[in-house]
């Protein structure tokens, strides 16, 4: 099965059975303000998976070193306009 995620992208999607409480199911279903039981599990491991990605990336803060290289960009992109014009 096809679907796009929030970006456009075309992901592929599978079919699984789970045991998930009812009541569970339900409420997040609600709080979530979805019409389906797919869509409220599918947001949830989205969430889940995006909440970790980001947990990771904020440990290694001090530990790796990022030169802010941001005003030579905008010097590059300012050059490259005055090109194209």
């Amino acid at each position: 099965m096809l679907d796009f995620d929030a970006t456009g992208r075309r992901i592929t999607c599978m079919r699984t059975t789970l045991e998930v409480p009812e009541a569970l199911l339900r409420d997040a279903t609600r709080l979530m303000k979805v019409k389906s039981k797919s869509e409220a599990v599918r947001l949830a491991l989205d969430d889940y998976v995006r909440r970790n990605r980001r947990h990771k990336l904020l440990s290694l803060k001090g530990r790796i070193a990022i030169e802010d290289v941001s005003p030579e960009l905008e010097r590059a992109e300012v050059r490259d306009a005055r090109r194209h014009r």
